[in-house]
């Protein structure tokens, strides 16, 4: 699976941010807005990007800690490579094609972890958290964007309607690879509800998340400190 999201991600770089936005109407930039915010107002001095696709929230890090050292990884590499303008002639930051799953960093490189509608793509959910949790310095943070599987009314009637039948075809369209945007419909219906993931990232050394649904549920915000 992970190969084939892989390439499926990098069919679409080319347009993914100009979808990204004009799918979500935009508002998948406030969702980063809360993402950052979640850091609080010290300034992390290293801090990952996971899946950092192109670098969206990478660039938002930098605009409020421009002190902070980022590494954007990603597994796609034209993902990474459309991205590069938003942070040219940023020392601080460094683009990395990584997997998820097997990080090249040591144990506790990092004082927090960032990860924006990734968590889904990363097949072994349970390695992935445990991977986190190495890279992560005790005390360090993690915050994650994602599109868990809707619970609630609202979110499964949004779902049903407009992510089943416009972003298809929209994303279809623009990115002339339709395959993409069911992807990410499926991907969601088949993910873990926000209490699931909470409870994994109980079991592979979290303390208990805090949880923030945005936008009545269609997205969640998860900040969970390391143990």
């Amino acid at each position: 699976m992970s190969k084939e999201v892989q390439e499926l991600f990098t069919s679409i770089a080319p347009s993914y941010d100009f979808l990204n936005h004009f799918l979500s109407l935009s508002v998948d930039k406030r969702w980063r807005d809360k993402a950052v915010a979640a850091l609080g107002k010290t300034a992390p001095a290293r801090l990952l990007d996971l899946c950092a696709g192109t670098l969206d929230l990478t660039q938002k890090v930098l605009q409020k800690f421009p002190r902070t050292e980022v590494f954007a990884a990603d597994f796609a590499v034209a993902m990474l490579e459309e991205g590069r303008d938003k942070v040219r002639g940023k020392a601080k930051a460094h683009r990395i094609c990584a997997d998820g799953h097997r990080l090249p960093f040591g144990a506790g490189s990092f004082d927090a972890v960032l990860c924006a509608f990734g968590i889904r793509n990363l097949e072994h959910r349970a390695e992935a958290a445990r991977e986190i949790r190495r890279v992560l310095r005790p005390g360090g943070k993690l915050v994650v964007l994602e599109f868990f599987r809707p619970e609630r009314f609202f979110s499964k009637l949004f779902y049903q309607t407009y992510g089943k039948y416009v972003l298809p075809r929209i994303g279809g369209a623009v990115s002339r690879n339709r395959k993409a945007y069911e992807y990410l419909q499926n991907s969601i219906q088949h993910f873990l509800s926000v209490e699931e993931y909470g409870r994994l990232l109980l079991e592979h050394g979290f303390q208990k998340p805090e949880v923030l649904p945005l936008s009545g549920g269609i997205a969640h915000r998860i900040v969970a400190e390391a143990v």
